[in-house]
């Protein structure tokens, strides 16, 4: 019979060595874990980020044209002031010449 048995300080010895390996597989799987978690948060929080930044661009939009339709309003008050002024220039012309006409009658 073949006596290839290994003492029991290898045993031992092997054993302290498998349970480091273990604590050291463990540690990375709880890192592992912590790093998944983080990234899903990240995943989580651009996800978010980006309906809130489509939301800004709506937003951005409906600002661009009331501040367009502002920007406008001074040039249509004065194309309604130039409009008043030469409906003012040409009553009173009118009114010139038909107050001559009835003069000279």
């Amino acid at each position: 019979m073949d006596n290839n048995y290994i003492s029991r300080a290898e045993h031992d010895e092997y054993v302290k060595r498998m349970d480091d390996e273990h604590r050291r597989m463990n540690n990375r799987i709880v890192i592992l874990e912590k790093s998944g978690q983080q990234m899903q948060s990240l995943i989580n929080n651009v996800g978010k980020m980006a309906v809130n930044m489509e939301h800004m661009v709506e937003e951005q939009r409906s600002q661009s044209e009331r501040l367009e339709r502002l920007e406008k309003l001074p040039l249509n008050n004065w194309n309604i002031v130039k409009s008043g002024v030469y409906n003012a220039i040409g009553a009173s012309i009118g009114g010139a010449i038909i107050a001559a006409i009835l003069f000279f009658l």
